[in-house]
Order: structure tokens, then C-alpha cells, then sequence
């Protein structure tokens, strides 16, 4: 299921589900460690005058959103079996690893309701599910759950106002009281789950009363109640944290600073925190439609809740692919990582990008690449690449990684002309991965040797690689030449200048009037040309290799248009003719050859931009812009791809990268709209 919402602070990630539960809680890095476990879910209850409903009862009507310009859930849900309102307001503390649930609860009829809210948390610390334990700590009348290194503390609190905007929560308006309406949690449980014929204590929650048992080890989860009385109209305000720590100390450390500070304090921090995060974006976007800047706004801040404190930037966070896939997305990928750092650079965010090649410094082998991708504390992560494939040797690699870094590198340096930076990043990122890059090449055809290509599927020289190793060329040259490295410039330079002599030569197709997708080079001998039309061939202008209007790229975006667009209603790109990635093989091949991708159907809207002499050049491309602001969530999020009849989001959502390249079509067509309006 794709996650309705993402809220975060670099070290913990939360992700929801659309009923407004929570589906993931990684910490201590974002992407890793997720204490939920696929497959899993964190639920919410109420029971309110002896009728019970989980949030995910079809008879919930639920909408989720941010609150505008923040990282603070604006969800609510309404039932009118049960008479009450509900509007949620999650997020994340900046200053502490705290996540909180804010519920401000409203009675909907014209009588007194006794409403009871059950919190229910199946952890699985490590993401795993054994060996941990939960108790009641009666002293902080809270729930700890703890294994190894990582302790989880739940705790809440009602508010002391009739009606939420009648009180502030500050430093004594949360009394940390034990039982007893209006003050903290009045009952507890805590037992086995997923063990044999226990499905766990969420179940104990139905009848509207708890069992209060204390304690319980190895596969468990727990569930706690708050109860007050609402008059007819009125709006009671309950808090819900979870602090996260390594140590007992900490936690109980997280717990004082809340009772100290006040939730709503901590909430009135994040909000303007976020909004001030924004504001270092001082581009002018006003010429698009008020939807297409409202998502830019919330890509800029979904695409930071991906990012770690430590410098990893995460393909996708969303646990449910491992249903199908056994593994997930929550990797960094060097080539969506630099892409992505490419986009903050370009809107101003100096220190995640800075973070990420630092991260870059720690990971890139000896030889001067990087290899398939990495987990957020910098271990290589899990891979399809093969050694040897038969009885043939490979290099397990996309060469378009290890390029694409030296591009962000390049973009990082034109954003923030921070020159002490580069020098620093020279011996270690800049020159390794120059020199490497010139070394990993077929001298018969001074074209890249064969690597993994952009979708991770063909081993051969393609176009799109040895378009971003061109531009990684360049990139090595410009910024030795800013530091003073003139010897290695002009070798890079020249380098650059003679692929691409050779990917005019060797990859274009004079009969078919436009470029193939790759071809496969046997001693000295080109054995295999790929003529498949390929979305990834607009990295031949997208980098700088031929100008967009060069005759043979128009040639070859016409192509693309014509064969990968996908009619009917829904519309956009696929990523290549007869991708069967996702495909609903109960479609036909003959009407829809691939699912629309966000990022390539952003990509020919770039195009189009690109191409634009007037204004009214730009519609197309304003159309594009609505069409991926059609196709997100209510709260923002952009999937990987979509169903090509209804339009459904498919496999991860939100994906890093649609986010990025949304933010890059957006700033590409204000500053081409902006040239013509002169």
C-alpha cells in the first residue's frame, strides 16, 4: 500500500497508511532499522458509548494532507456511527527523536460521549520479531519497549482545555498524571503477538477494557487507553508520543524534556521550522498554476524526510514491497542520490548535499567507483549484479553512479561557489573518480566498456551511460580547473571531447535517423546494436551532449513520443516499449506498452521546455506539470509509476526521485518562462 504520508528529522522516518495508521518507524537512520516490519501496522481504536471501530473500518471517511508549508500531518477522520470527529496532527520533534500524535477529538451528536482511544504498537525493534520486551513503566505511566540498543518509550497525555483552541500546552499544562479521566493513559496491556494462535493485545482492546498485564518477552506488542468524557460539540486534545533512543536514559531523558517544554510548544517549533526551510528557496515559480507550486512545496519537504542526517539519500521508504520483492527501496542508490543532490543544490539546500558527498568519501572503492547501492550507515547494500556470467568475469557496476556524482559535484559548486569545499572533495571524490572514468574504456571505440544500464537490466555500452560519463568528464575538468588541477582538466577535457566524437559515431543510426539504446562490443568488434526505443536516450541532451535541438535528438524524441505515450485517459510516458516492470499482464501490450513513469513523462515536458520560443511554446509542458500534480496523493505523494487505466499508484509512492525531477521541471519552466516574458 502506498504511504498517504511521511513526516521525519533525519535520524527517525515514520511513514502512514491512508486509514491514518502508522506503517514504518525507522530509526536511528532514516531507512534502515524500520521497528515495524513489513506487512505490519501500528493500529488506532476507539470505543465511544460501547461501540468499538478500528481507523480502518470501511465506515471512517478520512482525508490526509500536510499542514501548509510543514512536516505536520493534517489528517481527519469522521464516523457518524460513532459520532465523533477526529483531526490528527502528526509529526516529528527537530531537537529530540520524539514522534507525536496530536488527536483533537470532537463529539458530533447532542449527547454526552464517553470515548475511550486505543493506541495499539506491534514493534518489531530491529525489524525483527523475537527476543524483545515490553513492560509497564508505572513511575512515567508509560509503555517501554526495548531490545539491544534501542529502547522505544509510548507515552500521552490528555489536554486541560474544553476545546482545543481554548488553552496552550506549555511547560505545566502536561501533568503527568497515573489513571483517572483527563489526565494520562487509564489502562494498559502488554502480551504475545504473532505467536501461535495470539494475534496480539489489539484484540483485548475491542471490548473497550484492558488487561493491565505488565510485562511479557520474545514476539509481543502492547496497547494503552486514554478515556475522558466530551460533551455534545465540544472538542477534547490527547497527545500520543514515542521516544526513541539507544539507552533506558535517554528515553526517560526524551520523556523529561516533553514534560518540561509541552507538546504544543514542540509542535509550534516544527511547524516554524519548516515553513523558515522553505523560505531558503527564493526562486519565482509564480508563472505555474497554484496546484503545480503547491506540490513543489511539498516535494521539496517530502524529499527531505528521505534524506539522513548522515549524508544517504533514499531511493523509496515504503515496507510493503517486500510482500513481492523480499527487499525494498531503502537503499541509496548513487545515481538517485546524486540526481536528488543535483535538485537541492539547485533550490538552495547546501548541507544534505555537502552530508551526501562526504557520504560519498566513505563508501567509494579504491579503484575509484561506486558500486550497486548502499544502506544508510554506508554498508553495501543488497544486489543483483553477478561477477561472472558464463564463465566471463563482469565488473558488478552501473557506471552512470560513480559518474553522476561528479555531475552533482559540478552542480554543487555552480549553486554555492563554496571553493574550500571542492578542494577538499578533489583528491578524495574528484580526481579517484576522473581518473577511473577514463580508465574504463573499449580503446577500440573510446566508448565506455559494457556496465549495467540506467533500468539495471542490459550489460552492454549504452547511450544513456555514456552520456553521463561524458558529463562526469566535464564535470572533473571544470572543477579541477577551480582548484587549480590544470593538468588534469585538460586531460579530462580532452577525454570528454573524444566520447563525444565517439557516441555521434557509434551509437547513432544513420538508416533508422536516430540513436540506439546501446550496443555490445566483442574484440574490437561491435557484435549487437539495441535499436529498442528507450526514454533514458534524453540523457543525451539532458547531459549536455548534443544540443536539444540538434537534428538527430528531435529525431529521436519524436520516436520516443510517438511509441512510449500511453493513451486514454491517464496518459503520460513509459519507461521503454514493452516493459513488463508492474505491468498488469491483463492489459494488452498492443494498447499500452509499459506503465506511465513520473519521471519520464517529466522528462519530455523538460524537452518541451527546452525547446520552448514562446510562451505558448510552454502549454504542453504546463500540461505535464498538471498531469504529475493530478497524480499525487491529496497529501503530495508521487509514485514510482501508475496504472495506465486507473491511474492507481504502483509499487513504492512516495519514490525520491519522481520528487526530485517534479522540483527540476518546475524550476526548469520558471526560469524558460521568465527568458520569455522578456
Amino acid at each position: 500500500m502506498p504511504r498517504s504520508l511521511v513526516l521525519g528529522n533525519g535520524n527517525v522516518l515514520v511513514t502512514f497508511d491512508n486509514h491514518l495508521q502508522l506503517r514504518d518507524m525507522y530509526y536511528p537512520f532514516v531507512g534502515q532499522e524500520d521497528h515495524t516490519g513489513y506487512d505490519n501496522v501500528h493500529r488506532v481504536g476507539f470505543w465511544v458509548n460501547g461501540q468499538f471501530l478500528w481507523l480502518d473500518d470501511p465506515s471512517w471517511r478520512i482525508t490526509i494532507d500536510y499542514e501548509e508549508g510543514t512536516l505536520v500531518g493534517n489528517g481527519y477522520a469522521e464516523n457518524y456511527r460513532l459520532g465523533i470527529a477526529v483531526t490528527f496532527h502528526d509529526f516529528v520533534s527537530l531537537t529530540e527523536d520524539i514522534f507525536f500524535r496530536s488527536l483533537e477529538i470532537t463529539n458530533l451528536s447532542g449527547e454526552e460521549k464517553e470515548v475511550r482511544v486505543f493506541f495499539h504498537h506491534d514493534f518489531h525493534i530491529y525489524g525483527e520479531k523475537s527476543k524483545d520486551t515490553a513492560l509497564y513503566e508505572p513511575d512515567l505511566n508509560s509503555i517501554l519497549h526495548y531490545r539491544g540498543r534501542r529502547y522505544f518509550l509510548v507515552g500521552g497525555q490528555w489536554g486541560s482545555g474544553e476545546q482545543s483552541n481554548q488553552y496552550t500546552m506549555g511547560e505545566k499544562a502536561l501533568l503527568f498524571g497515573h489513571e483517572g479521566e483527563g489526565m494520562g493513559m487509564d489502562e494498559y496491556t502488554v502480551g504475545k503477538s504473532k505467536y501461535h494462535e495470539k494475534e496480539g493485545t489489539f484484540r483485548d482492546a475491542e471490548d473497550g477494557t484492558l488487561q493491565k498485564n505488565p510485562i511479557d518477552q520474545g514476539s509481543v506488542d502492547s496497547t494503552v487507553r486514554f478515556s475522558i468524557h466530551i460533551s455534545p460539540g465540544k472538542t477534547k486534545q490527547l497527545f500520543l508520543w514515542i521516544a526513541f533512543g539507544k539507552t533506558y536514559q535517554s528515553v526517560l531523558k526524551k520523556n523529561e524534556h516533553i514534560r518540561e517544554v509541552g507538546a504544543e510548544r514542540i509542535r509550534n517549533h516544527v511547524r516554524g521550522y519548516w515553513r523558515e526551510w522553505l523560505a531558503t528557496f527564493s526562486g519565482d515559480i509564480s508563472s505555474l498554476p497554484s496546484s503545480v507550486q503547491h506540490l513543489f512545496q511539498k516535494s521539496l519537504l517530502i524529499l527531505r524526510t528521505q534524506i539522513d542526517n548522515r549524508g544517504a539519500i533514499l531511493a523509496a521508504n515504503d515496507s510493503d514491497v517486500m510482500a513481492t520483492n523480499r527487499d525494498n527501496y531503502s537503499y541509496m542508490w548513487p545515481r538517485d542520490a546524486s540526481l536528488c543532490a543535483m535538485t537541492l543544490a539547485k533550490v538552495g539546500f547546501e548541507e544534505p548535499c555537502r552530508n551526501f558527498f562526504q557520504f560519498c568519501e566513505e563508501i567509494i572503492t579504491p579503484e575509484g567507483y561506486f558500486l550497486h547501492k548502499y544502506n544508510p550507515d554506508g554498508s553495501l547494500g543488497s544486489s543483483w549484479h553477478p561477477k561472472i556470467v558464463n564463465g566471463e568475469k563482469r565488473l558488478p557496476i552501473q557506471e552512470d553512479e560513480s559518474a553522476l556524482v561528479l555531475v552533482a559535484l559540478d552542480q554543487y559548486f555552480s549553486s554555492f561557489h563554496s571553493l574550500e569545499v571542492i578542494q577538499r572533495f578533489f583528491p578524495t571524490l574528484i580526481l579517484p573518480l576522473g581518473n577511473w572514468l577514463q580508465s574504463y574504456v573499449d580503446p577500440s571505440f573510446s566508448l565506455p566498456l559494457p556496465s549495467y544500464d540506467l533500468w539495471e537490466q542490459s550489460w552492454a555500452t549504452s547511450s544513456y551511460t555514456a552520456s553521463c560519463v561524458y558529463a562526469g568528464l566535464l564535470a572533473a575538468a571544470r572543477l579541477s580547473e577551480a582548484t587549480g588541477h590544470q593538468q588534469s582538466a585538460d586531460s579530462f577535457r580532452e577525454s570528454a571531447t573524444c566520447l563525444q566524437t565517439s557516441i555521434a559515431n557509434h551509437l547513432f543510426s544513420s538508416e533508422q535517423n536516430r540513436f540506439l539504446r546501446s550496443i555490445e562490443i566483442r574484440d574490437g568488434v561491435i557484435t549487437k546494436k539495441d535499436d529498442g526505443i528507450d526514454s533514458s536516450l534524453v540523457f543525451l541532451w539532458k547531459m549536455g551532449v548534443f544540443a536539444p535541438d540538434d537534428p538527430r535528438i528531435q529525431s529521436t524524441m519524436k520516436v520516443i513520443h510517438e511509441t512510449l505515450t500511453i493513451p486514454g485517459n491517464i496518459g503520460g510516458l513509459a519507461r521503454f516499449a514493452r516493459d513488463p516492470y508492474q505491468f498488469d499482464h491483463q492489459l494488452s501490450y498492443e494498447r499500452y506498452t509499459g506503465n506511465p513513469w513520473i519521471i519520464t513523462t517529466l522528462w519530455e515536458a523538460e524537452y518541451r521546455i527546452k525547446m520552448a520560443k514562446t510562451k505558448d511554446d510552454l502549454a504542453e509542458a504546463e500540461k505535464t506539470l498538471l498531469w504529475a500534480t493530478e497524480r499525487a496523493s491529496s497529501a503530495g505523494m508521487l509514485p514510482e509509476q501508475v496504472h495506465p487505466e486507473t491511474g492507481e499508484h504502483l509499487f513504492v509512492s512516495p519514490l525520491t526521485w519522481s520528487h526530485a525531477t517534479f522540483i527540476d521541471t518546475v524550476l526548469a519552466f520558471a526560469e524558460k518562462a521568465k527568458k520569455l516574458k522578456k
